[in-house]
């Protein structure tokens, strides 16, 4: 798909990965429906798009509220007439064991990270089903949804959950001209451990790992080519299909990396 001119939905667009891909996609000539919780950050952002002469605007939606996330939709049609990509981005990441995960944070987790991106999907897809050549959703999963680690189990839940939504989606629509597509960020530089959830305090703090740049370069790329998955790095590629070829060694491998890392 061409992305000039294209309007495009795209949570969690006011920091890391999403506020990344907004300065993308913008360059790339999209017209941007922006969504995030922070009202006041969002349209800092929206606007200063728009001081660059791009074409943005600031819908405040809590993805964790089904109905917000419906309201999305409908508005980015009425502003814009039609709606071409929806990109799910934004996320919570809860960090517990499971055994000492709240089942409160884990409800929000789900609320976030699935449930908001299923109302957003529903109301979108009348708006992409009157497209003369459909229309395009993107999920932003992560790798740990195809392959969990310990000590966030609640969040790897709710990314296997979006993965498998986008699989059944997938085949839902093809009839309809609609594509799926699902990309699956390894570790990146943001600040998302510092703003997830729960009691533990093992792996937060400043991470290494891949630009927010260069995972809003690969959402371009999906867009323009509509590819089934997308992995940033090809050590992520490696690592979950290791994951699935000799689970029984990466699971040994994977409890090793634990015990040193808490040492």
């Amino acid at each position: 798909m061409n992305p000039y001119q294209r309007v495009v939905i795209l949570t969690g667009a006011s920091q890391g990965i999403g506020r990344a891909t907004a300065d993308v996609l913008a360059q790339a000539g999209c017209k941007l429906a922006l969504a995030a919780r922070q009202a006041e950050t969002l349209e800092a952002v929206a606007a200063a798009l728009r001081q660059d002469g791009h074409t943005a605007i600031a819908i405040p939606t809590d993805m964790g509220n089904p109905a917000q996330a419906a309201t999305l939709a409908h508005k980015a049609a009425a502003e814009f007439g039609k709606i071409d990509v929806v990109i799910n981005n934004a996320a919570i990441g809860v960090r517990d064991s499971v055994l000492e995960l709240q089942v409160a944070e884990a409800r929000r987790v789900m609320e976030v990270n699935y449930l908001g991106p299923l109302a957003l999907i529903q109301a979108a897809v009348p708006y992409l089903k009157a497209n003369p050549d459909g229309g395009l959703i993107i999920n932003i999963s992560s790798i740990v949804g195809r392959r969990a680690m310990p000590g966030i189990g609640g969040y790897c839940a709710s990314k296997a959950a979006l993965e498998k939504l986008a699989e059944s989606l997938r085949l839902e629509l093809l009839a309809d001209h609609i594509r799926v597509s699902t990309v699956y960020p390894g570790v990146t530089v943001t600040r998302f451990n510092d703003h997830s959830l729960g009691s533990s305090q093992h792996g937060r703090g400043r991470v290494q790992g891949v630009p927010p740049e260069r995972v809003a370069q690969a959402i371009l790329k999906t867009i323009r080519h509509e590819p089934r998955d997308v992995f940033i790095t090809l050590f992520d590629r490696a690592f979950v299909t290791a994951s699935a070829l000799w689970p029984g060694l990466m699971d040994k491998l994977l409890s090793g990396y634990l015990k040193r890392s808490r040492k």
